[in-house]
């Protein structure tokens, strides 16, 4: 824009001087042939509009540095002119963070080397938090390299308010950088996830000002890193989101390259861990999706079938029996001679070699037990006693019989990998407990709804002051909770009480909600101001 206003007023100024100068040159060109003076005037034309534009052209918006305030924050000088040239020393610093400016033969900047320091020693700040993640890194530093350094700073960083230094100098007090939602909202998310594992903290509840990690947002994180009342920040940066990096007005948003936390930004340095990028963990194999049931008529098409064979195969034996045992033909004069049943060798002389070795081998037993039983019956007493002095020498092992219950020995061989490191444990520092767990769910009772400065957040109902109220009174009778004269107390886990002294239920390992509040249910009716806000204690 000010290019144009300052292209604008130069072209005036030179119409304004040909018009009045036109009578010179019509008095200049009557001496002189007509076509020579005509080539005269577009030449001096062209060269004088080619030299407003050179004398127009802005590229930077500072360079140099002209101030340090109070804070030890370092301003940069008002610059309107054209980059120069970075010498040997400030192209090394350079390429410490901002290789992707060097492009081939690039040598001319909008910054000198003391810039380069500093902007690498402001950045070694940032890298102490997200270094452990390159591709956030190289996002974030991206942008601010190009703001900084870029030889066509005046395309999407215009100065916005100046001052001057002791010595009359103006320097940049604000800026604003007009910049892509769309690099906003990548980098913001390739860094989301960086943890701080010295703090346990994700990287953005420190960098997000009054915001926690939880309810920072793109806007929110860029805005911090440019308020002037940030410690780190020597001037003001207001930046100006623009959904595309179309031009406007001679503005063309700042949109740089940016790779996901999952992509390496080159062959030295890895992707972002998965403990700092969701995209880099591994992904669980796709879930096994099982064909629909076949059905018949609604049911299981097995069960109908099955059944229909099973009832068909029963129907038909039925039948076979019934049909097939009737006499086929009834001879009321068959008479049978006393004599010849009486006479086996008759009765049998036309059966098969089977049915004459089941019949001796039936007549066999029969005689065999007959008299066993005989026997038996006729000395009870000497049976009794017998039978009780075998019965006793074969029963006497029992007496060596071991009943196992405890299930690591029933399940657990003593040789095996997971029963010997259980006994080491257990010698080296105490036995396992088993945990029993209890799940309360809520019913028929609303989501809680939490205004907050990013917009509602919505919990569940299990925040309900009544519910929490009924969850400490269940809590309460299970703690008290008798079997057979064993309390809880007799058998918990308390690590932090006296072994040569009675262990109490409070002395027991109790993990709910109801810890916040130290089991106390007065404490939850608690409330103090915090920044204006009644919260509970």
């Amino acid at each position: 824009m000010h290019v144009c206003i300052n292209i604008t007023k130069e072209i005036f100024f030179l119409s304004v001087i040909l018009i009045c100068d036109l009578s010179f040159i019509k008095r200049m060109c009557s001496s002189i042939p007509r076509s020579s003076c005509a080539l005269g005037v577009r030449t001096l034309f062209i060269a004088a509009l080619l030299s407003v534009f050179q004398l127009s052209k802005q590229d930077c918006v500072w360079f140099g540095v002209c101030n340090t305030d109070a804070f030890n924050h370092n301003q940069y000088c008002s610059y309107n002119g054209t980059a120069k040239a970075m010498p040997n020393d400030g192209l090394n610093l350079l390429k410490e963070r901002c290789s992707f400016l060097l492009d081939e033969s690039q040598t001319e900047f909008c910054c000198d080397i003391n810039q380069v320091k500093i902007l690498n020693e402001n950045v070694k700040l940032a890298a102490a938090i997200l270094d452990r993640c390159p591709s956030c890194m190289s996002n974030l530093v991206r942008h601010i390299c190009e703001f900084t350094c870029s030889a066509n700073q005046s395309q999407f960083a215009h100065v916005a308010a100046t001052q001057k230094n002791t010595e009359g100098v103006p320097y940049v007090s604000s800026l604003d950088l007009h910049i892509t939602t769309e690099y906003m909202n990548k980098t913001y998310k390739s860094c989301s996830q960086v943890s701080v594992p010295q703090t346990g903290q994700l990287a953005l509840d420190l960098m997000c000002g009054a915001y926690p990690a939880s309810r920072c947002s793109p806007s929110k994180w860029f805005n911090y890193m440019g308020d002037v009342n940030n410690i780190y920040v020597p001037f003001q940066i207001t930046y100006i989101q623009h959904p595309t990096n179309a031009s406007i007005n001679g503005t063309v948003p700042l949109n740089p390259h940016t790779f996901p936390c999952n992509k390496a930004i080159n062959s030295l340095l890895p992707a972002c861990s998965c403990s700092d990028c969701e995209l880099s963990c591994p992904k669980a194999p796709p879930r096994t999706e099982f064909p629909e049931q076949f059905k018949i008529a609604g049911f299981d098409a097995y069960v109908v079938i099955m059944s229909s064979v099973y009832f068909v195969g029963v129907f038909i034996f039925l039948m076979g029996s019934f049909v097939f045992t009737q006499d086929s033909i009834i001879d009321e004069n068959l008479t049978i001679d006393v004599n010849e049943v009486s006479n086996r060798t008759n009765f049998r002389k036309n059966t098969s070699f089977f049915e004459n070795l089941g019949d001796k081998t039936e007549h066999f037993l029969e005689k065999v037990f007959t008299k066993w039983g005989t026997f038996f019956a006729s000395y009870p007493w000497i049976t009794l006693f017998a039978g009780a002095f075998l019965v006793s020498i074969l029963g006497y092992g029992i007496t060596f019989i071991q009943i196992t219950t405890d299930p690591v020995q029933l399940w657990a061989s003593p040789n095996s990998k997971s029963r010997i490191e259980r006994d080491f444990f257990d010698t080296k520092f105490e036995p396992f407990f088993r945990i029993e767990q209890i799940i309360i769910k809520a019913v028929n009772l609303p989501n809680i709804i939490h205004k907050t400065s990013n917009g509602p957040i919505t919990f569940g109902p299990v925040f309900h002051k009544d519910f929490l109220t009924v969850v400490f009174n269940l809590q309460e009778e299970i703690k008290n909770i008798n079997a057979n004269g064993t309390f809880l107390n007799d058998i918990c886990y308390a690590p932090l009480s006296d072994e040569k002294s009675d262990i109490n239920t409070s002395d027991c390992i109790i993990q709910s909600i109801w810890g916040y509040f130290q089991d106390d249910l007065s404490r939850l009716e608690e409330t103090e101001e915090d920044n204006g806000f009644n919260v509970l204690r």
